[in-house]
């Protein structure tokens, strides 16, 4: 009886084992002969330009913002070892490390964070050196111009969320707080050793003496202003023939805020003086613009930016003096008001991947507004209490920018 068992038990294990093999066998016959590996598998076939299939021989669609590798991409062979086989797509390098096709398609991420350096090239142009040593001294001092040459650091935050295939709305603010300077000169150590030769340049240096300001033993600058920038932009991708060549068409709203801080302080003979200005200027308005990006190599890409926008420019001027001198009327000036401004933006950038997920990003800005009301344009060296307002002057930030653009 237990021998009878065995020998079924045997035959139906034996039947089983030959159905599998000729089921399996069928299944194989049914594998094209040249089918190729799947690309994250890696092989030859997929490296050499064959078709994306799975394990199942079924067609792989590669997402479109990926470039599928010419022959011979990623030098698996050296040229004449194979027909066909050369070094390879002259657009690869695996800066990842990661052999998979790299992003060759449109510009993205999720997340980016900058550190932005920036200065103010047009702040204090037209304005002359606040001071001399001496009556009308061939020495000046305190040259806002000169003073304000420093790049100031600040950051920038980015972030996009998909709003469908092509399509994708991003945020964006950027706050540079330390735009400036604070500086004082003392007469001694200027005028050799000898006290109260300082003068200023709204008694053309000390030809009509001020009482107060002139005579001066100790003269103080500081300038103080900030910048901050909010964007609210809907991006729409647009590729190029050859998908190396990508970027995005832009529409949105943006708003800035510039101010600024001025005083000017100084211990004379006949007593001490502050002088200051503050400027607030709110814009806010629509922008378009676009960018453009081109692969130099496979994780590596350079692209470039243009903006521009009207707005409506909020500004607030502020002019005060307090000066000894009987023959000065001080003034505590106040105006307010409204009026249209433009605001453009220019940049350039290098693009690097260091990891499938991680980029490194480095570049150049310059952004120009116009229609400002500026502390440089109202200083009115011939009458230092004038209540005149300047409402037409502008402002052009440059500098760079760098960091890491992250996508999940």
């Amino acid at each position: 009886m237990k021998s009878l068992f065995n020998r079924s038990t045997a035959a139906m294990v034996a039947a089983a084992l030959a159905c599998g093999a000729g089921a399996g066998t069928k299944a194989l016959a049914q594998v094209p002969s040249n089918f190729p590996a799947a690309p994250l598998a890696g092989g030859q076939a997929a490296y050499q330009g064959g078709a994306y299939q799975n394990a199942y021989g079924e067609s792989i669609v590669m997402p479109a913002s990926y470039n599928a590798p010419g022959p011979g991409y990623g030098e698996m062979c050296q040229p004449g070892c194979q027909p066909g086989c050369e070094y390879g797509d002259p657009g690869y390098a695996d800066f990842g490390g990661y052999g998979t096709p790299d992003q060759c398609g449109p510009h993205y991420f999720d997340i980016a964070a900058n550190a932005v350096f920036l200065q103010s090239t047009r702040s204090f142009q037209d304005v002359p050196p606040l001071g001399s040593v001496g009556v009308n001294g061939p020495t000046k001092i305190l040259d806002a111009d000169q003073l304000n040459e420093d790049y100031e650091p600040g950051w920038e935050i980015a972030a996009r969320l998909d709003l469908g295939p092509l399509s994708v709305f991003e945020a964006t603010y950027m706050g540079i707080y330390d735009l400036g300077f604070n500086t004082s000169v003392s007469s001694v150590n200027v005028a050799n050793g000898v006290d109260f030769q300082l003068n200023s340049v709204f008694s053309e240096y000390g030809v009509v003496p001020i009482d107060g300001l002139d005579e001066g033993s100790v003269y103080s600058l500081d300038y103080q202003s900030d910048l901050q920038s909010t964007e609210l932009s809907y991006r729409r991708y647009w590729v190029g023939h050859n998908p190396r060549i990508s970027g995005t068409y832009l529409a949105g709203f943006r708003y800035v805020r510039m101010t600024e801080e001025m005083n000017f302080d100084a211990t004379a003979l006949l007593g001490d003086s502050t002088i200051g200005w503050d400027t607030t200027n709110d814009l806010v308005g629509a922008q378009l613009g676009g960018d453009g990006w081109i692969a130099l190599r496979q994780g590596l890409r350079l692209g470039g930016e243009v903006k521009g926008g009207i707005y409506n420019n909020r500004f607030k001027y502020g002019h005060q003096t307090n000066i000894p001198d009987p023959d000065i009327t001080n003034v505590n000036f106040q105006d307010d008001g409204n009026q249209v401004a433009f605001v453009g933006e220019a940049k350039f950038d290098l693009v690097a991947d260091i990891l499938p997920s991680i980029s490194l990003r480095g570049g150049y800005r310059v952004l120009y507004m116009s229609s400002l009301v500026t502390v440089g344009n109202n200083i009115d060296s011939t009458n230092v209490a004038s209540t005149a307002l300047y409402t037409q002057g502008d402002a052009l930030y440059n500098g760079f920018h760098g960091g890491i653009e992250y996508i999940w």
